[in-house]
């Protein structure tokens, strides 16, 4: 039977892709450009899956995938019986929150009805909390940085790479939430019941992807 490991889409897909190339666990290029489920990687009997967001942790908490690769920021937003092993020093962002130039982080603590949206309603929580804050969090999965410009929120706590997106919307950080990056991650039974042919290719991730340049 093949093993499953579970890759990222999105940003951390692009940059673990390219970290991946000519290593024994990248895709099969041709499969890559179908519709299969599984697809093949330069080892024989170990197929990857290609999965978003929190969906990828779940596949790999309930067995499905053995190992799995995803942001340190979605592991913390999800309760998981997850092993991480390592973290892969990639992918690197901050959570941050940002709010429309000019706004100081006083100015929101003295509003009455302070409104912040996000996808990252654990972590925002927690901040809130350790800073003494109230807030009514608004759920968005995507364009946040709109939030604040059609006045849908006073500000937006969400991952920054570059703040290239930030500056193109007006935004500015004013206050830094935690550090994000890719982790490798498997799963509990898997691991610790069959160490012998998981444990190998969770070293070779290891290998191939820590420590570039």
């Amino acid at each position: 039977m093949s093993i499953l490991i579970a890759y990222p889409k999105g940003r951390l897909g692009d940059e673990l892709m390219k970290l991946l190339v000519d290593t024994p666990l990248a895709l099969d290029a041709t499969a890559m450009k179908s519709r299969v489920l599984r697809i093949p990687t330069a080892t024989p009997e170990v197929q990857a899956l290609l999965l978003k967001g929190s969906d990828l942790p779940r596949y790999v908490a309930a067995g499905v995938a053995a190992l799995g690769i995803v942001g340190s920021d979605t592991l913390d937003e999800l309760d998981m019986d997850l092993l991480e092993l390592a973290d892969l020093e990639f992918g690197a962002c901050r959570m941050s929150l940002c709010v429309p130039q000019g706004t100081t982080l006083e100015e929101l603590r003295n509003r009455p009805h302070l409104r912040l949206a996000t996808k990252f309603q654990r972590s925002t929580e927690a901040w809130l909390a350790k800073e003494g804050l109230t807030a009514e969090l608004v759920p968005l999965s995507s364009s946040v940085e709109l939030a604040p410009l059609l006045g849908l929120a006073d500000g937006i706590v969400d991952l920054v790479q570059t703040g290239g997106t930030l500056k193109a919307h007006g935004l500015v950080e004013i206050a830094l939430l935690g550090r994000s990056s890719a982790r490798l991650v498997a799963a509990r039974g898997a691991y610790l019941s069959e160490p012998h042919k998981i444990k190998p290719l969770a070293e070779i991730l290891i290998k191939a992807l820590k420590h570039q340049d």
